[in-house]
């Protein structure tokens, strides 16, 4: 060898043609090697050949003439990559990749690169060098630019897979620390599949093949929990997040059971954790005592107790605190079953840590109530931020095999401006979902503040009143109207309900109407609504005024049996025509119990009546509904309208809106227009009809005259 620590090919050659223990060719010492290659054959001229190539590329050579020396060579350099010869004396190359293969030459055979230089093309030959152990093969005579492509390919492989057994090793290593393995489920069979060493892990002999063999393996008392949670995760695709004791033998283990939101119906994918350390640390009895078995989350006195220390952490802050109380959850218990509510309940709970904001403060507070307690952000409206997060809660899920829609009702409090601690903040929240949930089959949210007239005393006093007020002829209606846009008509009114106080005068419909719902009284206030309004457009039809009488339904009276019935008396007895009034519900309530909906909207179609949904936008129609439904008017919500100016995607969802009601023979109505802007815009996006302030406000019906007069004049002047 050379003193600068080269070796000629030449050199390399004779060496291997005498006996010699030097069986090195170095690539240029000034340049690291890109690796080590293992050139095993008993041609010599073959060894050069390759030696030289391999060189000019910048890879170290070791050099072997045949399978014993080569083993030799492996044992001692550990090369990163060999080439083999099949035909040699001593050893022949599928001996020598066996050898390798099987760590005879050390343990880094089980994974080093092997190319076996052959000149047979048979395939049998090929077949023998792979079940030797060769990861490809090169047939001879030798192609040099394609040999050194095939090494640089096989390092290349062998890279990658070298650092992929490392994350692997890391993460087993991990996974091990922290007791943490995985879990795959098909749905359809139950059939159960563990992660390598599971079993060791947890110490049990064998591992539960299916759902039913981990059912009988945990307490009775928690085995529905289990059943709940693996069908809610199935059959909506959301994720699971569930702790249960599970006993096998005499060895007992905390697992936590946890997965992602699936995309895939055919099986569940989550990981599992033996928390029994971890859980050994803790007051069990304490926390089983201050969280819902259910669903996991806080009860009452816990959720107050977390909230008063929020609140004393913080007290510069101000904090919302809410109630939210799942709609007619007795009537799931009474048509599908207890266990069919407990999932609605997991549903609701799953979906509510979902979508509140971060850091928020759940807890469960009875049957189908839940707290959130958080942090406002500054100058941020109460209203705005809970609709932001509350409108996904909302949604039709399956329950027991059926689509069940999942509604709500919500009041909030405000701190320090409600009350000043837990309880008070607590009990105002109550208050006004108490009141909120009155109107029945409308998600609907109040604030504290916006029912301040029913506080204590005066609340009982203030019922009283509005028992009396329809014999008392305290009810009166107003009228906003409605303009066509394309030539600036008045087409239509709404007629809305107000009531006159004997000592607090106007009240707004905010604080008495969900009183009616709540008491029954709705249905023969609304009633006379439709007996006074069909009443005054008869008397405008006689005075010369033709209006399209617009006329807001109650959910309660909604689903009253006999209500088409009823209105038919009202119209006949002013010699109306149904089709002169549109009958408008919301699109909360009639989603509520949309076959119903169905049934009675045909029913009313069929009579001659307009159909209008109010508030779209907001809640949670289906377009399958949409297309059912026999529609006539879509009143797109005020919310888009406020920001249509200002937002792009309100702008968006208007055009959509408008779009959609082209296609499908609707009109649109854009409520809530209060400034010449809007209108613009409106009008650009196709909307049909608008209301709101910028036109008027809703005034009475001898005032109404007046103003349709002078809308009529100026349309007449010339411009």
């Amino acid at each position: 060898m050379t003193d600068t620590g080269r070796l000629h090919p030449a050199t390399a050659l004779l060496t291997h043609l005498q006996p010699t223990t030097d069986t090195t060719v170095e690539s240029n010492g000034d340049i690291p090697p890109l690796a080590t290659v293992l050139v095993v054959d008993d041609d010599p001229t073959i060894r050069l050949l390759i030696a030289s190539g391999l060189q000019r590329k910048g890879y170290r050579v070791l050099l072997a003439a045949d399978g014993q020396e080569g083993l030799e060579v492996f044992d001692q350099h550990a090369p990163d990559l060999v080439l083999v010869d099949v035909s040699m004396p001593r050893l022949d190359g599928f001996g020598t990749l066996r050898a390798i293969r099987s760590g005879q030459a050390g343990v880094n055979g089980r994974y080093v690169p092997l190319l076996m230089l052959t000149g047979h093309d048979d395939v049998g030959s090929i077949n023998d060098a792979f079940d030797a152990g060769a990861t490809d093969f090169m047939p001879k005579p030798i192609n040099l630019p394609l040999l050194t492509e095939r090494v640089r390919y096989a390092l290349s492989g062998a890279a990658r897979e070298r650092a992929l057994r490392e994350a692997q090793l890391e993460q087993a290593s991990a996974c091990k620390l922290a007791r943490l393995g995985f879990w795959h489920l098909d749905v359809h069979s139950g059939k159960l599949e563990w992660s390598e060493g599971a079993a060791d892990m947890l110490g049990w002999p064998t591992l539960p093949g299916c759902v039913a063999e981990l059912t009988t393996l945990i307490a009775p008392e928690h085995r529905q929990r289990l059943e709940t949670a693996l069908s809610v995760a199935s059959q909506n695709r959301e994720g699971l997040d569930l702790e249960l004791t599970v006993g096998q033998g005499n060895l007992e283990r905390t697992l936590r059971l946890q997965s992602a939101d699936q995309n895939n119906e055919q099986y569940l994918v989550g990981a599992f954790q033996d928390v029994t350390a971890l859980r050994a640390f803790e007051d069990k009895a304490l926390y089983l005592a201050a969280h819902d078995e259910l669903t996991g989350l806080p009860k009452r006195h816990c959720f107050l107790g977390l909230l008063a220390e929020r609140l004393a952490q913080a007290p510069e802050s101000r904090w919302l605190v809410a109630v939210l109380d799942i709609s007619r959850l007795h009537r799931i218990n009474e048509a599908l079953g207890i266990r069919a509510g407990d999932q609605a309940l997991v549903l609701f709970s799953r979906r509510l840590e979902r979508f509140a904001p971060n850091h928020a403060l759940l807890g469960r507070l009875d049957a189908g109530s839940f707290g959130v307690a958080v942090a406002l952000p500054d100058a941020t409206d109460p209203r705005q931020f809970c609709q932001q997060w509350m409108m996904p809660l909302a949604r039709a899920q399956y329950i027991a095999g059926q689509e069940v829609y999942i509604d709500f009702s919500a009041g909030v409090s405000v701190y320090p401006d409600d009350a000043q601690d837990a309880e008070t903040l607590l009990g105002a929240a109550l208050q006004a979902q108490r009141l909120a949930r009155s109107q029945t089959g409308q998600q609907r949210l109040l604030l504290r503040h916006e029912i301040l007239g029913h506080t204590n005393g005066g609340t009982l006093s203030f019922e009283a009143h509005l028992q009396q007020a329809l014999q008392r002829d305290e009810f009166f209606l107003v009228y906003q109207p409605q303009q066509h846009l394309a030539d600036g008509h008045i087409s239509a009114v709404e007629a809305l309900l107000r009531w006159r106080h004997a000592s607090r005068g106007v009240v707004s419909p905010a604080e008495f109407i969900p009183l009616l719902e709540e008491s029954g009284q709705i249905v023969d206030v609304g009633d006379w609504v439709i007996g006074e309004a069909c009443r005054q457009l008869a008397e405008w039809q006689r005075a010369g005024l033709h209006l399209r009488m617009s006329i807001n339904l109650s959910a309660v009276q909604f689903n009253q049996p006999d209500f088409p019935q009823r209105i038919m008396e009202h119209v006949n007895a002013y010699r109306l025509l149904p089709k002169q009034l549109e009958l408008e519900i919301t699109e909360s309530a009639a989603m509520g119990h949309p076959e119903q909906t169905l049934k009675m909207l045909l029913e009313l179609k069929d009579l001659g009546f307009s159909i209008a949904i109010d508030d779209f936008g907001t809640g949670h129609s289906t377009f399958n509904y949409l297309l059912r439904f026999p529609i006539d008017t879509l009143k797109i919500d005020r919310s888009f309208t406020n920001s249509v100016t200002e937002e792009r995607s309100s702008r968006t969802i208007v055009r959509s809106l408008t779009t959609l009601s082209q296609g499908l023979g609707f009109k649109t109505i854009a409520e809530g227009v209060e400034t010449q802007r809007q209108r613009d815009y409106l009008e650009a996006l196709d909307v049909d009809e608008i209301q709101g302030f910028w036109l008027a406000k809703p005034m009475t019906a001898d005032r109404l005259g007046t103003f349709v007069a002078s809308i009529g004049r100026r349309l007449c002047q010339p411009r």
